[in-house]
């Protein structure tokens, strides 16, 4: 714990109750405030404060709050400057005060001759310096933290009263605090004290809290655990011991990676969902077990907020838990009233199997010319005759990268992997697309390889999940994934900010990690460019231009796969040098990246990195045909064409091989006759066929480069580099020519 060097400062909230979903991001949103208020009133000491050691944040259903541990207890003295007239305006040409002068000095209570001199943005002015106390820090506070509060959002907001007060749920009280003092303020008509409550069940009395740092006990007296953290171990705590207890594991939610174990999705949620956990163990009628695993998981989860439970990975029990906001159960109430909703829960479940399943999948697929994709673009329909032919320029990417991919079944699940969008399951759970399709491809005895790539086809979902686990999954999940994109791009949506609301990002991050991770080489300009044309038996009103949605959506990809690659740990001037390349290859811009960290520990990357610079500076933009080894008249510079000549079948067969390291030593052996022709050579000369000659002969070395990275966007600091300025002892101007 930081050292105390000053007063605690506490603000409480208390509300209505609180969706789950929105107090974390209320929370961070209001300690973030905080520091940055405190920071601009000065309320900040001098040293030994940090927003991660001094500021806590606790929360439950029932309250926000911040607890700012050692702030000032007032802000320190300050300098105060009030200027006035222009020195010009406040003397005269002898000198002498005008009347300017006069009156401000007046105004301001002092003697002309006190003005001073000040320095200001519109010049030189006379003003008066005075010595301006610091205000206490609970005057401060009692201003600036109703503007704090009011400026905080939410996904969903609620107004009450008459409707002049507006925040996440309506506010019942407001303690504020610093040390013992209550801090005088007002949030949506509700004043301050030093008054909360504890849990509903520990009875409606108002509780009193004596200063900041007896907040956590006191509530726990009154049965609420209000620190989150300590909050949700105390419940991952209570349910691994009831799983333990009944010989079974905490089941992971439908299209968890193989192998994980627990929830925690919905750990978090019911952490922010009860004030007191106590973790309650029911059971449901085993019959309802020849329901699939995904749909069990799903409705506990998704209805009851309850953990399943398996023996063995894969096997789920007719066992489950659920976290009850009370200190027990022991008439075993709650617990009944759990297996009662549960039970209809499932019955629902099996109805919604068993109706489903009176028609096979391609007939579910057939309904698709009635689901709209996008009220602009068309039906699912569309969308799928769209899906097969990227699907075709996928399939041979794959093959090529060898990758040996079932075609037919990849056909197969691009044709009704949007099926189960017309069930009632996908209905009652949205979170089981594609996976609902999966599991009615398997009971329909479709092929294994289909029903797996549309169970899969979703993959991955987030920057942290797992990839389709077969190749078939991959080539639905980039057609998908392309088409939705060019469709979004095509109508001049681009994500800005924080907005995204079709999960652009999230989609073109995926199609980055399914690429690169999965080493398949394609080109995405193409691919983009196939996925674009798609539409055009689509009249879509207001589309922008194919070619100006290409160029935005290359664009998008460029930011995402910067982000990739620094993610990945590489450094950022690296990623930017190998997307200054090309980055039409994502796994190939992966490896060129790598092979560019890697040389940096090497003695001469700085010289490379600096000679790159120094022949795209000479070039410039300016268009020069290739060079012509007749031409070339001063041995330095046939002495280079030759090492060009020579590297470049030994560096085209170390990209054909995808070993850019390889490449780059090779472009590093010809430093010395870079060095060499830089000191001899005036590449500017006057003659402009000997001058072209030369600038194509650079052109053709910074080619070598750039089949790796265009090295101007790495840093490096000064040393010596191939050419580098130097005393020059040879060919009279022929250095500072070439400049």
């Amino acid at each position: 714990m930081t050292p105390r060097s000053g007063p605690d400062f506490l603000l409480e909230i208390g509300t209505e109750e609180i969706p789950a979903r929105m107090i974390e991001g209320a929370l961070k949103d209001l300690a973030d405030g905080l520091s940055s208020e405190l920071q601009t009133a000065r309320l900040l000491p001098d040293s030994g404060f940090t927003p991660s050691g001094n500021i806590d944040r606790f929360g439950s259903p029932r309250r926000l709050a911040v607890r700012a541990r050692g702030i000032r207890s007032s802000q320190p003295d300050a300098i105060e400057e009030v200027t006035g007239p222009p020195v010009g305006a406040a003397y005269d040409a002898a000198g002498r005060p005008t009347k300017a002068a006069e009156g401000f000095a007046r105004a301001q209570g002092v003697a002309v001759a006190d003005l001073e001199r000040l320095k200001t943005p519109r010049g030189e002015c006379v003003g008066v310096r005075r010595k301006a106390g610091g205000l206490k820090a609970q005057d401060v506070l009692s201003r600036r933290i109703p503007a704090l509060v009011a400026s905080l959002t939410f996904p969903k907001m609620m107004r009450w009263g008459a409707g002049e007060h507006r925040f996440v749920r309506p506010i019942h009280w407001v303690v504020a605090l610093l040390d013992r003092t209550v801090v005088d303020l007002s949030l949506c008509g509700v004043r301050s004290g030093n008054r909360s409550r504890g849990h509903r069940l520990a009875g409606s009395e108002w509780i009193t809290i004596a200063d900041p740092s007896a907040y956590l006990e006191v509530l726990r007296d009154h049965l609420v655990m209000a620190d989150g953290e300590a909050r949700r171990g105390a419940i991952q705590a209570q349910i691994r011991g009831a799983a333990a207890a009944l010989g079974a594991r905490i089941a992971a939610p439908p299209g968890a990676p193989p192998g994980t174990e627990g929830d925690d999705e919905l750990l978090q949620e019911v952490t922010h969902s009860v004030e007191w956990p106590h973790v309650i163990s029911g059971e449901f009628e085993a019959s309802f077990l020849d329901l699939p695993r995904e749909i069990l998981v799903t409705a506990l989860r998704h209805h009851q907020k309850s953990f399943s439970l398996e023996g063995t990975p894969g096997r789920v029990l007719n066992r489950f838990l659920a976290v009850a906001d009370t200190p027990g159960d022991p008439r075993g109430a709650i617990r009944r009233g759990n297996e009662w909703v549960l039970r209809a829960r499932l019955a629902d479940a099996r109805f919604f199997w068993q109706e489903d399943r009176k028609a096979a999948l391609p007939a579910h697929a057939a309904a698709l010319e009635r689901v709209t994709f996008h009220e602009k673009l068309g039906s699912y329909a569309r969308k799928i005759r769209r899906m097969l032919g990227l699907a075709e320029a996928i399939l041979p990417a794959f093959e090529r990268s060898g990758l040996r991919v079932d075609g037919a079944a990849a056909r197969e699940a691009v044709r009704l992997c949007k099926a189960d969008l017309t069930t009632q399951m996908v209905k009652e759970f949205p979170e089981l697309e594609g996976i609902v399709g999966g599991l009615y491809a398997r009971a329909d005895a479709l092929p294994e390889r289909a029903a797996a790539a549309i169970y899969d086809h979703y993959r991955p979902r987030g920057a942290e999940d797992a990839l389709p686990a077969t190749p078939e999954a991959a080539v639905v999940s980039l057609a998908d994934r392309l088409d939705s994109q060019a469709g979004i791009f095509l109508l001049g949506i681009v994500p800005t900010g924080s907005r995204d609301p079709y999960g652009l990002r999230r989609s073109v991050l995926g199609t980055c990690r399914i690429l690169s991770e999965m080493k398949v080489r394609l080109s995405l300009a193409a691919l983009i460019g196939q996925a674009l044309r798609g539409y055009g038996e689509v009249s879509i009103e207001g589309a922008v231009h194919p070619d100006k949605a290409r160029a935005s959506l290359l664009e998008f990809y460029r930011g995402r796969l910067q982000h990739l690659g620094e993610t990945a740990s590489a450094r950022q001037d690296s990623v930017r040098a190998a997307l200054g390349a090309s980055m039409d290859d994502p796994y190939d811009l992966m490896i060129r990246t790598q092979a560019i960290d890697a040389l940096r520990s090497e003695p001469r990357f700085e010289t490379l990195v600096l000679a790159h610079k120094r022949i795209k500076n000479i070039l410039k933009e300016r268009p020069v045909p290739p060079h012509d080894p007749a031409l070339l008249q001063e041995e330095a510079e046939r002495a280079l064409d030759r090492a060009l000549r020579k590297a470049l079948p030994l560096i085209e067969a170390a990209q054909e091989r995808l070993e850019y390291l390889a490449a780059l030593r090779e472009i590093e052996r010809l430093s010395p006759e870079l060095d060499r022709f830089f000191a001899e050579v005036m590449v500017m000369a006057e003659d402009p066929r000997l001058r072209n000659n030369r600038l194509g002969l650079l052109r053709g070395i910074a080619g070598l480069f750039l089949r790796v990275a265009d090295f101007s966007e790495i840093a490096v600091g000064s040393g010596p580099v191939a050419g580098a300025a130097r005393p020059r002892e040879a060919a009279p101007g022929t250095r500072e020519a070439g400049r």
